[in-house]
């Protein structure tokens, strides 16, 4: 009599998948990273688990559909998934667009630490401070937006339209409070320079030999470029979260 082994799946090295619709194309991928990083789809694959005869994304004919979403930003959500441990770098998303569409799709599945890699990814990157204002509201990202203004504040160059557009009329027309109320005063001993209307110290300078008391009446003087408007910004933008 011939005893039959019984086969069975390995604990460890047997994969599960699932299969995604996005757009027109289809992804079948390892399910695991998805269940153990995201709330919403381990909560997505627990609700599928009844008595269904069909569940949805175990096959090509019967994949998980997923809406209002680009098959490009997906793309970029799996190879930070997939790569950023185990695979080679170039494999990894490169550039803002990438790492802006895996910012977007973890921060609304709950991927965190796919976010907190992607917000690092981009940081590093040395993106703009008007990306960094754009990203920080729409993608709820704190700690940007203060030195981003800062930065904003202390150049030059006045706010394009373009930039405002980009950045919403609310920041763009506090923005320019914070720039242009601006008073520079030179003295002997030394020299301070304060923002009308607030009171705090923004700059310190030596004076010259004669002492001159100097007013400008906005930050485009280059001497603005070492202030520190961080009080002034936190006055002017008290509804937001700096």
């Amino acid at each position: 009599m011939t005893v039959k082994n019984e086969i069975s799946r390995h604990s460890n090295f047997y994969i599960s998948t699932v299969t995604f619709l996005v757009e027109d194309s289809l992804f079948k991928v390892p399910r695991e990273p998805f269940e153990k990083e995201s709330e919403v789809f381990c909560d997505m694959f627990s609700l599928r688990q009844g008595s269904s005869v069909v569940v949805e994304g175990t096959s090509d004919e019967n994949p998980i559909r997923i809406d209002r979403t680009s098959k490009d930003d997906f793309e970029q959500l799996l190879k930070a998934l997939l790569h950023r441990k185990f695979g080679s770098q170039a494999n990894l998303p490169h550039g803002f667009e990438q790492w802006t569409s895996v910012l977007k799709l973890s921060t609304a599945w709950n991927f965190e630490r796919l976010r907190q890699a992607a917000i690092d990814a981009l940081t590093e990157s040395g993106i703009g401070a008007v990306d960094r204002a754009v990203l920080s509201q729409r993608y709820y990202i704190k700690n940007w937006l203060l030195p981003a203004l800062n930065e904003l504040a202390r150049r030059p160059e006045p706010i394009t339209l373009e930039e405002a557009r980009r950045m919403g009329v609310d920041i763009a027309l506090k923005l320019a409070s914070v720039r242009e109320r601006v008073t520079v005063t030179v003295q002997a001993q030394p020299a301070y320079a304060t923002t009308s209307g607030f009171g705090g110290v923004a700059y310190r300078k030596d004076s010259d030999d004669n002492g001159h008391r100097v007013v400008v009446g906005s930050c485009r003087d280059p001497r603005m470029q070492d202030c520190d408007f961080s009080d002034q910004i936190r006055s002017t933008f008290s509804a937001y979260e700096l």
